[in-house]
């Protein structure tokens, strides 16, 4: 299943822990119109080794894309016994693999659909100007405490489902120190900044939930030429933060990690060590991406970042 892809510098797939693949299979695949490319219940030894899990703790898991895009998918996976939510009871602030953005077409009828489903936002649509670009955002408490957070920019024409949903063109985790982390996604997966802002305002306060007078240094890497697929960390200034990234394990719920495909793992290693960035050994796994081979490396900040390959063993 693992191939060459044409986008190294965007993320294959954000993982996520759920309580029920049924429920969130009808959220991702019925209502935001994912694809699924893959499905394996059952145990997934392999997988759950390299999750540090007994081979029996995985029981359920899906490989979902955005119809027409390859990367930038959501990786679902259910534990035997789901442990707690990596972001229970947290503050917006905390530090913390916390959002999944989904681009919309038109917004407003978005929310009101999901309304009527009895989902439930956390303020109306607020409206944003940055660099003459006006976006139209709002955030729902998504399933297992993972944070949905939904935007439409103007005079722009994303790509999205029938059903009006892309996802997800980035994932969001809170970061203690941004220069630090770019440094990170630069040198060692040689990631490229598309975007840096940053925010402050009442606006921004009350659709994000802040305290009076907190911002935001905002921060996105990926691909410049592809949409989907990248990485945006957030560091709040003015507002106090936990750090919750320990939580973010096996088995607990919500986004646990990401994950790339790429094709020179031991190089990346290699920036890894001379960085003095925790990474664990190349391993080979057979599991639900096929036969491959896997390490993982952590940002400064705690995130969790699998790196793919396929086996050299495949001819």
């Amino acid at each position: 299943m693992i191939h060459a892809i044409d986008r190294p510098k965007a993320y294959a797939y954000a993982i996520l822990s759920v309580a029920d693949m049924a429920s969130a299979l009808a959220l991702w695949a019925e209502t935001f119109g994912m694809q699924i490319k893959a499905r394996r219940q059952g145990s997934d030894p392999h997988w759950a080794k390299a999750w540090q899990l007994a081979d029996d703790d995985i029981v359920d898991q899906a490989l979902l894309v955005t119809p027409g895009r390859e990367q930038g998918g959501i990786h679902l996976m259910q534990f035997r016994e789901p442990g707690p939510t990596v972001r229970e009871n947290a503050r917006a602030t905390d530090l913390v693999p916390k959002s999944v953005d989904i681009v919309v077409r038109d917004i407003g009828a978005r929310y009101a659909e999901l309304q009527a489903k009895g989902l439930k936002f956390r303020s109306p649509i607020g409206r944003f100007e940055t660099d003459g670009v006006v976006v139209h955002e709002v955030h729902m408490p998504g399933p297992d405490d993972v944070n949905l957070v939904f935007l439409e920019e103007e005079a722009k024409v994303d790509h999205v489902s029938v059903e009006g949903y892309g996802v997800a063109p980035q994932i969001v985790a809170i970061s203690p120190d941004n220069k630090r982390e770019k440094a990170f996604y630069e040198n060692v997966l040689g990631l490229i900044e598309t975007s840096y802002h940053r925010f402050a305002g009442p606006e921004v306060e009350r659709t994000i939930g802040l305290p009076a007078g907190a911002g935001l240094d905002v921060r996105i890497f990926g691909d410049p030429d592809y949409s989907y697929g990248r990485l945006e960390i957030v560091q709040y200034e003015g507002a106090p933060s936990t750090d919750l990234y320990p939580r973010a394990k096996a088995p607990a719920r919500g986004m646990l990690g990401v994950n790339f495909v790429v094709t020179e793992l031991r190089e990346i290693l290699r920036r890894a060590a001379s960085a003095g960035v925790t990474a664990s050994a190349p391993t080979g796994l057979q599991c639900i991406y096929g036969d491959i081979e896997m390490a993982t490396v952590y940002s400064p900040a705690g995130l969790r970042i699998d790196l793919l390959t396929a086996s050299p063993t495949i001819t």
